[in-house]
């Protein structure tokens, strides 16, 4: 199942529409995450529950809601594929950690791909010319949209496996017996619960 992705300064959010009026919601209009034990009506129409996050930028966990996956760092992304390239004729820890340094290196001088440069083109195209004479010079925005092509890449979804249980969560033995699909779980380094799934990432320029 995917789930669009809700991003704050602080948090990857996921939400649901569904009823429940108690526990962590996320306030779209104010942009903010506020508790709700549901003694008191708090949420407003639009409010969205929370049921997945990720912290940013050293954010604590959000206490009993479940966990997203950590970003993948690009460079042990890289790394493992060079080694799973050469597995045949092994790889040698020196040789991963060369090659990790050369991809650094050639990012310091080609620091943007096809894509960026695609993004950047529709940014600029789609500015209108009244944007254009409010920020007095096109290079401001040229300069704006580099700055966010700096910035690390923040997905737009997560896609989530998905298991098959009873409704009350319990072995298909039991009866009666109700199947409903819930997100597959596991339980990271730290003993909190996680999602399991793979992140979606979407250029700018896509419908």
């Amino acid at each position: 199942m995917t789930h669009n992705i809700i991003k704050t300064d602080n948090y990857l959010l996921i939400g649901s529409d569904d009823d429940i009026r108690r526990g962590l919601f996320y306030c779209v209009r104010r942009k903010n995450i506020f508790q709700d034990e549901g003694e008191d009506i708090h949420c407003c129409m639009g409010d969205i529950r929370i049921i997945a996050h990720l912290p940013l930028n050293n954010s604590p966990v959000l206490e009993g809601i479940d966990l997203l996956p950590p970003l993948e760092d690009e460079n042990e992304k890289l790394a493992e594929e060079f080694k799973s390239s050469y597995k045949k004729v092994g790889v040698t820890d020196y040789e991963v950690s060369s090659f990790i340094v050369g991809y650094n290196k050639a990012k310091e001088k080609y620091k943007y791909t096809e894509e960026d440069l695609r993004e950047a083109l529709f940014e600029v195209l789609n500015t209108s010319k009244e944007e254009c004479c409010a920020t007095h010079t096109k290079d401001s925005i040229v300069r704006r949209v580099i700055k966010s092509l700096q910035q690390p890449k923040i997905p737009d979804a997560f896609e989530c496996e998905m298991v098959t249980m009873n409704k009350g969560y319990t072995e298909e033995s039991d009866y009666p017996y109700q199947q409903c699909d819930i997100p597959k779980i596991t339980t990271n380094s730290q003993g909190f619960t996680q999602w399991v799934g793979s992140y979606i990432f979407k250029t700018k320029n896509q419908n």
